[in-house]
């Protein structure tokens, strides 16, 4: 597989309604003559049906309306109404009464991935074949794999390549669960049972968006450290540091270092700043 071909990992939920779509799609009308808003807008759109249809999406810009659109919209009303200051008055007035809430609702995208998609951890397209590439086809243990979209993408880019999704699926106790199933075969097994098991014959264990309100990760790089002797894999841990993800003793604890390569298509597009990190 290509680094520009799509990543099927099913068929996705083929939800028939989602209001996020209902609510932004007029603002592509309103805003069809300004190319920064537009492309925004169905960045968006195109994450949202990426999924709903199975594939995974593709790195997102920072989902924001910028400030430096203030000054494309002035040009905009000055070319189309460059005589006639009512009219232009009035159309300045239809472009910008609108912003806040096309930006509310950009910046809000990360709740529409999770509402609909049970999608925490942002997983792109591009992300993937960075990571299938890091693993080069050895065998890879995640852990707390959630719905399972990481361990997905990688099946899909290398068929043959053992990857073993696990989860005690914790969510599931959680106040207004997701009913839905996870996109790949994933494996019912708590992070410490799973190393357990695997942990001797993977040389990458992935670890993503670890709980911020348990040391259920705390306990993992214990354990490793613990069993050093048996264990030979790298750690790869997917969060913000000192945020939205893991415990604080892990942060404090964890000896980390990014990976460059990991991190040039998975960068942040929201206020929170994931990133990917070996952990020692």
């Amino acid at each position: 597989m290509t680094t520009n071909q799509t990543i099927r990992f099913g068929s996705g939920r083929q939800l028939t309604e989602i209001d996020y779509l209902s609510e932004l799609l007029p603002y592509l009308d309103r805003y069809q003559n300004i190319p920064t808003i537009k492309h925004l807008i169905e960045q968006a759109v195109a994450t949202i049906n990426d999924l709903n249809n199975g594939r995974l999406p593709s790195v997102l810009p920072t989902m924001e309306v910028p400030e430096s659109v203030v000054a494309e919209l002035e040009q905009y009303v000055l070319k189309t109404y460059p005589n006639d200051a009512t009219k232009g008055n009035a159309l300045w007035q239809t472009l910008t009464e609108l912003l806040e809430d096309v930006d509310f609702m950009l910046r809000h995208l990360r709740d529409a991935l999770i509402e609909y998609f049970s999608m925490y951890a942002y997983v792109s397209n591009e992300f993937i074949q960075d990571l299938s590439a890091y693993t080069n086809g050895l065998p890879v243990l995640e852990i707390m794999a959630g719905h399972g979209y990481i361990s997905a993408g990688l099946r899909a880019v290398s068929p043959a390549q053992t990857i073993i999704a696990t989860d005690n699926e914790d969510w599931r106790t959680q106040p207004d669960p997701t009913t839905a199933k996870p996109v790949t075969d994933v494996e019912n097994l708590d992070a410490i049972a799973a190393l357990d098991s695997y942990g001797e014959n993977v040389a990458t264990v992935i670890m993503s968006w670890a709980p911020d309100t348990t040391d259920a990760d705390w306990q993992v790089l214990q354990y490793i450290r613990d069993n050093r002797y048996r264990f030979d894999f790298d750690l790869l841990v997917i969060g913000e540091k000192d945020g939205a993800t893991d415990s604080d003793v892990f942060w404090q604890e964890a000896t980390l270092h990014e990976v460059a390569t990991l991190n040039a298509h998975h960068t942040s597009f929201d206020l929170i700043d994931e990133r990917v990190y070996v952990v020692e």
